[in-house]
């Protein structure tokens, strides 16, 4: 028979994501370390995940970001159209009009992930290790945090 530790099948798990456990479940700043990280990945797979937009899905891992930043420099300078392409699919001109709709929903979803991470980082800052248990992300952030964002938000205009 195995019998497994309270945090056994949590430190394999974390371990399978490329993110070392603490050594004690018990010291707040090993425990505030993992949770970060945690919140940093996860974060960072959303954000990659990409937008779908009429339909189509559009990835945005770094690679992806660079290439429609330029391609948006291009059309801020004036260019008619830009080459470009949703997730498995041919490359084509997308009409200015057209790519801006993609751009602008992109820099959003990058926009909202990135401060919400942010806000979510400095909750585990200052949570104690019982609040560390229940911070991941996607949790709803407490009254002060909330707020904050929400000003951020409505002064990028993604709100």
């Amino acid at each position: 028979m195995i019998l497994h530790t309270k945090h056994s099948i949590k430190n394999g798990n974390l371990k399978q994501s490329g993110i070392e456990p603490p050594d004690n479940w018990k010291d707040l700043q090993q425990v505030r370390r993992v949770t970060k990280e945690l919140a940093g990945k996860e974060c960072s797979k959303i954000i990659n995940n990409g937008i779908t937009v009429d339909g189509k899905n559009y990835s945005l891992n770094d690679h992806d970001q660079t290439e429609l930043l330029g391609q948006m420099s291009a059309i801020q300078q004036g260019a008619a159209g830009v080459p470009y392409h949703a997730d498995g699919e041919l490359c084509r001109i997308y009409p200015a009009a057209e790519f801006i709709v993609v751009a602008n929903a992109a820099m959003a979803h990058i926009f909202y992930h990135r401060t919400y991470c942010n806000h979510l980082n400095a909750w585990i800052k200052r949570a104690t290790l019982k609040q560390l248990n229940e911070i991941s992300y996607g949790v709803q952030l407490p009254d002060d945090l909330a707020e904050s964002m929400s000003i951020i938000l409505n002064a990028g205009g993604s709100a």
